[in-house]
C-alpha cells in the first residue's frame, strides 16, 4: 500500500444528518448494521462515517460508489476511498453512509455464528466481503451457508456473522421469538430489485446494496433500514424448515479440518508483492513483511506492506496498522526488528530517526520483516467490554476497568452492576471468553483467573487475536437435554441392535462414548446414535471418520433434530435430496444454491449416507415433501429406501419432486419437469412452482426373475442391483419407468461396461449420449445375439399366450417417454383396441422393437413401437442367456422365467402444473406513509450543500 505523499483525508465536522420526517432516534438506529449489531449512543461512531479512513483518490478506471451503485464522474478526484477497506463513495454520500469499516465490522456482531468455508474454487463477478475487491482469475473461499466472500489472504479478518440455522429453545413457546433479516452485503444477482423503492439494486460492478439470506429481499443500502425489521422467510416461508423448531448442537462445519493448509496457501498468494500490486494502481516501493506476533512468526503468517523507500517509522506503522485492519492511533505502536537464530528469537525497537533504507542494508536487499507491537504504557490496569449473554437484548457492551488482580469474579459483579441487575446473584453467573479467530471458540473462565494478564500476554502473541477477543456475561441455567445426534452407516447389513452397539462400542475410548442408540436399520448397516455430552461426540465423530470396518470406510456425520411443538401448522417443510455425482458439477452447484435458499439442514448431500439420513430426520413429521436433484436412478433409490423404512415413518408416501439432472430424466419429463437442469437456471422459482404442483399416483411394479433349475424365495428388500452377473443378481426388482429385453438391453449395457471402464469421461449429458449413438452404429449391419427374439422367449399377458412378430427386442413401460423423451407407444387413436397410455392407470404397454434403426426411428419421432398389448400381469419365459435393463440398469440375465406384476407401493409424485397459482403477496409491508418513506430514501443521493438547506 503506497503511503508516499500526504493525501487530503477528509475528517467530518457535523453531526449524522436527519432527513425530514424522522427523528433522532429512528436515525441513529438507521447507523448500526445487519442483524446483531450493538446500537451506541455515542456520537463517535457517527462522526467518523462508521469509523472509514477516507481519502481523495483519483481513479484511472470507471469506478462505482458502493452506497448508492452510481458511477463517479470527473476528471481527478472523483471520489473518496477508505484507506482500510477500500470503500469507495461519492463525497455527497458519506453523511449516509450505512456499511461500517472493515476494521471495526467484528465489533458490531454481537451474537457470533462461525461459517461453513467450502473448499477454495474460482469464481467470477463476486466481491470479497472482507477487501470489497473483485475475484477476477483466482480463488476464493465460499461460504456454504450464507452469501459470503472471501480471499484466501483475508481470512484472517471474516466477520463471523452467518446465518444460524438451528437455534431450538425449550423454554420459548412458538409465538414468543421473533426473527429478524439476516443482512449480507453485496453480490446481489444483477437483476435484482429494490423491496421499498422498486428500483433495481443488483450490481455487477461493486460491492453494493444488501439481501435477507433468509427471505431473499433485496434493498439498497440507503432502503434497508426503512424495511420492518420481522423476516417472515420469504415466498420459501411453506417449505422452508424455521430454525427455530432444529436443534443441532454439533454441527458437520464445526469439525472439519482446521485451516492451516488454506493459510498457508493465503501467504503464498495473496501476500505476494506482486497481487499486491495488481490491486493497487499506485503501487511502487519496497515490500515489508509485518507479524503481529509470535504465533504468526511460528506459522511464518505474516502481511505485506508496500511503501517508498524513504519512508519514515510512522509511516511504516500507519501502513502496518490498515494491513491488519487496526483502527487505532499510530502513537499507540511501535515497530521492532526481529531475528531468529538457531531458534531463538531476538528483537529490538526502532527509534523514529531509523529508516527503510538502512533496514534494507541490514536485511542484505532482501524484504525486511518486522514486529508490529503495542505502546504498553501502563501494564498494570486496563479495559475490557462486556456483552451481555441473552441474544434478544438490544444492550451495548460495558466497559470495565480492570487491573491484574482483578478476579472473573470480581468482573462478574460489575458487570451485573453496569447491566443494571442490582438483584442478581453473582453466583448464578458465569464469563465466557469468545475469541473470533478463523471460527469461534468459547471457553468459560474460571472464577479464580484474571483476565488482564492474560490479555496481556495475548498481545504479545498476536494483535489480531487480542482484538478478536470478547466477554460475554451469561446466567448458569439448568442445562437442557439437547443431544447431539449422529449417523453410522457402512456396517455389516442384517444384525441385532446390540451387535449394532458393541461394533461401535469397541471403536470408540471411554472419552468419546454414545448415550444411547436410537435407531437402527438393519437392512442397511446403519445406525444413529445420540451423544448426551458433545465435547464426547466430536472426539468419536474424529475417531470414526477414519475407521474401517470390513474394509469399509464408515460413513459418519451429525444430523438434526426436528421438535414437532416448534413447528408451525401451516407450514409443509421440503426434504431435499441431491445426487452430487449427477449432471457433471451442477450437481454441486445445485446443492450449494439450495442450502443457501432454504435451511441447509434440510438439504442433503446422497453421497454422504445415501436418502437415509434425511428420511430418519423427516421420519416423524406428519407431512413433508421432497424434491430429488438427479436422474431417474436416483428416484428410484430414493423410492426404494422410502419402501423400507416407510413403515416405520410418520408419512410413509411423502410427495415428491424431480429436479432432472441425469442422462435421460424421462421420469421427469413424464411430471412436466423438463428434460434437464441447465446451468443458469432459476432454482428459486422452481422452488415456488414445488409448492404449487399437483399430486399424482405413480404405479410401481415388481420384477421376480426365477433362473431355470431355481426357484429362490422373494426378498421384498431387494430392489436394486448394479451387478452383471446373473448368479449375483437378486431376484426381485422395483420397476418405476420401464423394463427391457433385447437389443435396447445390449445397447444400455454396452454403454455401462465403458462407463465403468473409464468413469471420468461420463460427466457431460450429450457426451453420454454420443456415446449411446456410437453404440448403436457398431450394432448396424451385424450379427447380435438378440435376432430372431420372438423364437427365444414366450409372453403370457393376463393368463393368455401373446402372438410375436419378428423381433430384436421387447420394452414394457411404465411411463409414456422412454429413451430420453421418445414415445415409443405414441398417441391413442379412437379406432385404435388399446387405450391411451398413463402411469397411474394400472397397465403397463408392451413394445416390439424390430432392430437398432427401429430405435433410431423412434428417438426421432419418425416411427411409434409396434404395439403388442395392455396387461397388468406379465409373465416372461426366457429360452438362453438375454441382455435386461431395469430402469437403466443393465445384466446378462440367465435363462429362466420372468414375472411383472403390479406392487402394492404406490408412490405420490409432484406434478408441474400448466398455469401458476396466484398466491398471496411476500414482499415486506411498509408501514406508514410509504409515499414520505420512499422520498425520504431518494435524499441518500442528495449532495451534502443540499442536505445543508433542507
Amino acid at each position: 500500500m503506497n503511503v508516499s505523499g500526504n493525501p487530503r483525508r477528509v475528517r467530518p465536522e457535523k453531526q449524522p444528518v436527519i432527513l425530514p420526517g424522522s427523528d433522532c432516534k429512528e436515525t441513529m438506529e438507521s447507523l448500526s448494521f445487519g442483524r446483531r449489531v450493538d446500537i451506541t449512543a455515542d456520537t463517535e461512531s457517527a462522526d467518523t462515517y462508521h469509523h472509514h479512513t477516507f481519502v481523495k483518490k483519483s481513479f484511472h478506471r470507471p469506478t462505482f460508489c458502493h452506497h448508492c451503485t452510481e458511477m463517479l464522474w470527473g476528471i481527478t478526484k472523483q471520489g473518496l476511498t477508505c484507506e482500510v477497506c477500500n470503500f469507495v463513495s461519492h463525497e455527497r454520500c458519506l453523511y449516509n453512509i450505512v456499511t461500517p469499516c472493515s476494521s471495526v465490522a467484528s465489533d458490531r456482531i454481537k451474537e457470533p455464528v462461525p461459517h461453513t468455508w467450502s473448499d477454495p474454487v474460482q469464481a467470477r463477478k463476486k466481491f470479497c466481503n472482507v477487501c470489497r475487491r473483485k475475484f477476477d482469475d483466482g480463488v476464493l473461499l465460499r461460504c456454504e451457508v450464507c452469501e459470503y466472500y472471501a480471499h484466501l489472504g483475508c481470512l484472517d479478518f471474516v466477520v463471523s456473522d452467518c446465518r444460524k440455522c438451528s437455534n431450538y429453545e425449550e423454554s420459548k413457546e412458538m409465538g414468543e421469538k421473533k426473527f429478524v433479516h439476516h443482512w449480507r452485503e453485496g453480490n446481489l444477482p444483477p437483476s435484482g430489485k429494490c423491496a421499498f423503492c422498486k428500483c433495481k439494486c443488483g450490481t455487477t460492478e461493486c460491492l453494493s446494496s444488501m439481501k435477507c439470506s433468509w427471505c431473499w429481499t433485496m434493498a439498497h443500502c440507503g432502503c434497508y433500514k426503512q424495511l420492518p425489521q420481522s423476516c417472515n422467510y420469504g415466498a420459501l416461508a411453506e417449505i422452508l424448515m424455521p430454525r427455530s423448531c432444529l436443534s443441532m448442537p454439533v454441527t458437520n462445519a464445526s469439525v472439519k479440518a482446521d485451516l492451516a493448509s488454506k493459510d498457508l496457501k493465503a501467504n503464498m498468494m495473496e501476500n505476494s508483492a506482486e497481487t499486491r500490486a495488481k490491486d493497487d494502481e499506485t503501487a511502487d516501493g519496497q515490500i515489508v513483511k509485518i507479524y503481529d506476533g509470535y504465533i504468526a512468526l511460528s506459522k511464518r503468517n505474516f502481511k505485506t506492506i508496500q511503501v517508498q523507500k524513504d519512508a519514515t517509522i510512522q509511516q511504516m506503522i500507519e501502513a502496518a496498522l490498515r494491513a491488519y485492519l487496526i483502527k487505532d492511533e499510530a502513537s499507540n505502536y511501535y515497530l521492532s526488528s526481529v531475528s531468529d537464530t538457531d531458534g531463538e528469537i531476538t528483537e529490538k525497537r526502532l527509534s523514529e530517526l531509523d529508516n527503510l533504507t538502512s533496514l534494507t542494508k541490514v536485511s542484505m536487499g532482501k524484504a525486511p520483516s518486522l514486529f508490529l507491537r503495542y505502546e504498553d504504557k501502563d501494564t498494570r490496569r486496563g479495559t475490557i467490554k462486556v456483552f451481555s449473554g441473552d441474544p434478544d437484548t438490544t444492550s451495548v457492551p460495558r466497559p470495565i476497568s480492570i487491573n491484574s488482580h482483578i478476579s472473573v469474579e470480581e468482573v462478574i459483579e460489575m458487570a451485573l452492576h453496569k447491566f443494571r441487575i442490582d438483584d442478581g446473584d453473582p453466583n448464578d453467573y458465569s464469563l465466557m471468553e469468545v475469541v473470533l479467530d478463523k471460527g469461534v471458540q468459547e471457553r468459560v473462565m474460571e472464577r479464580y483467573e484474571c483476565p488482564w494478564p492474560q490479555l496481556l500476554k495475548a498481545r504479545r502473541n498476536s494483535l489480531k487475536q487480542m482484538k478478536q477477543t470478547r466477554y460475554y456475561l451469561r446466567k448458569n441455567e439448568q442445562p437442557t437435554m439437547e443431544l447431539a445426534r449422529m449417523y453410522v452407516g457402512s456396517l455389516p447389513i442384517n444384525l441385532s441392535e446390540f451387535k449394532y452397539k458393541q461394533i461401535i462400542q469397541k471403536m470408540l475410548d471411554e472419552d468419546s462414548m454414545f448415550a444411547s442408540i436410537d435407531m437402527v436399520y438393519a437392512q442397511y448397516g446403519s445406525a444413529c446414535v445420540s451423544f448426551s455430552d458433545h465435547e464426547a461426540a466430536v472426539k468419536a465423530y474424529k475417531i470414526l471418520k477414519d475407521t474401517t470396518y470390513e474394509d469399509k470406510l464408515l460413513t459418519v456425520l451429525f444430523i438434526p433434530e426436528i421438535h414437532l411443538d416448534k413447528l408451525p401448522e401451516d407450514h409443509c417443510p421440503l426434504l431435499v435430496f441431491v445426487n452430487t455425482r449427477s449432471g457433471g458439477c451442477q450437481g454441486i452447484d445445485v446443492q450449494d444454491a439450495l442450502r443457501k435458499m432454504l435451511n441447509p439442514h434440510q438439504v442433503f448431500d446422497l453421497d454422504q449416507g445415501g436418502p437415509l439420513p434425511g428420511l430418519h430426520v423427516f421420519s416423524q413429521l406428519k407431512e413433508y415433501k421432497a424434491l430429488i436433484c438427479g436422474g431417474d436412478g436416483t428416484v428410484g433409490w430414493v423410492l426404494s429406501c422410502l419402501d423400507d423404512i416407510g413403515q416405520e415413518s410418520v408419512c410413509s408416501s411423502p410427495p415428491i419432486a424431480v429436479l432432472p439432472l441425469g442422462t435421460g430424466n424421462d421420469l421427469s419429463r413424464v411430471l412436466k419437469w423438463g428434460g434437464g437442469y441447465q446451468q443458469g437456471d432459476d432454482l428459486y422459482q422452481m422452488l415456488q412452482t414445488v409448492m404449487e404442483a399437483e399430486e399424482v399416483k405413480l404405479d410401481r411394479w415388481t420384477v421376480v426373475f426365477e433362473p431355470e433349475g431355481k426357484h429362490t424365495e422373494i426378498d421384498n428388500k431387494s430392489n436394486s442391483s448394479n451387478s452383471s452377473s446373473g448368479d449375483d443378481m437378486p431376484n426381485l426388482f422395483v420397476m418405476n419407468n420401464y423394463f427391457g429385453i433385447g437389443i435396447d438391453a445390449d445397447l444400455c449395457l454396452g454403454f455401462h461396461n465403458a462407463r465403468e471402464e473409464k468413469p471420468e469421461k461420463f460427466n457431460n449429458r450429450v457426451y453420454n449420449k454420443i456415446v449411446y449413438l456410437r453404440q448403436g452404429m457398431q450394432k448396424l449391419g451385424r450379427k447380435t445375439n438378440c435376432r430372431e427374439l420372438n423364437k427365444e422367449i414366450l409372453i403370457d399377458v393376463d393368463n393368455k399366450r401373446l402372438k410375436l412378430p419378428t423381433l430384436e427386442g421387447i420394452l414394457i413401460l411404465n411411463i409414456s417417454s422412454w429413451g430420453s423423451g421418445a414415445d415409443p407407444w405414441g398417441s391413442s387413436d379412437t379406432q385404435d383396441e388399446f387405450q391411451r397410455a398413463s402411469h397411474d392407470d394400472g397397465m403397463l404397454e408392451i413394445i416390439g422393437l424390430t432392430g437398432v434403426m427401429h430405435l433410431g426411428q423412434i428417438q426421432g419421432s419418425l416411427r411409434n413401437g409396434i404395439r403388442l398389448a395392455q396387461a397388468s400381469h406379465i409373465r416372461i419365459s426366457m429360452k438362453t442367456d438375454m441382455p435386461v435393463q431395469v430402469d437403466g440398469e443393465p445384466w446378462m440375465q440367465l435363462s429362466g422365467e420372468v414375472v411383472v406384476s403390479r406392487s402394492a407401493l404406490q408412490a405420490t409424485m409432484l406434478k408441474k402444473r400448466k398455469h401458476r397459482i396466484a398466491r398471496r403477496n411476500t414482499e415486506p409491508a411498509i408501514s406508514g406513509d410509504s409515499a414520505a418513506q420512499r422520498d425520504q430514501a431518494k435524499l441518500v443521493a442528495v449532495n451534502s450543500e443540499e442536505i445543508a438547506q433542507i
